[in-house]
């Protein structure tokens, strides 16, 4: 079923992510390329002229990295089943 406002787009699939703007990140599960820490982003400062997207990942610590999109990536299944087990 399509959304109204949007015809022809795949309402019913799930949530849309667009590395390009940042939209749609919030509440994923990323994962620090360079720590390899998994956490769920907190926060997105949404991309501005030229700029990349900022992104804050909460550990499940309660402490935070934060960078560019680029510094992370999506979890391994192997990492997603570990995160959502704690």
């Amino acid at each position: 079923m399509n959304a109204p406002d949007f015809p022809g787009t795949l309402g019913d699939m799930g949530k849309t992510k667009i590395p390009t703007t940042g939209e749609g990140f919030l509440g994923e599960i990323m994962v620090h390329k360079i720590s390899r820490a998994v956490g769920m982003v907190d926060s997105v400062a949404l991309a501005q002229a030229g700029w990349p997207p900022q992104i804050t990942l909460k550990l499940p610590d309660g402490t935070v990295k934060k960078g560019r999109l680029s510094d992370f990536r999506d979890p391994s299944g192997n990492e997603r089943a570990k995160f959502t087990a704690k």
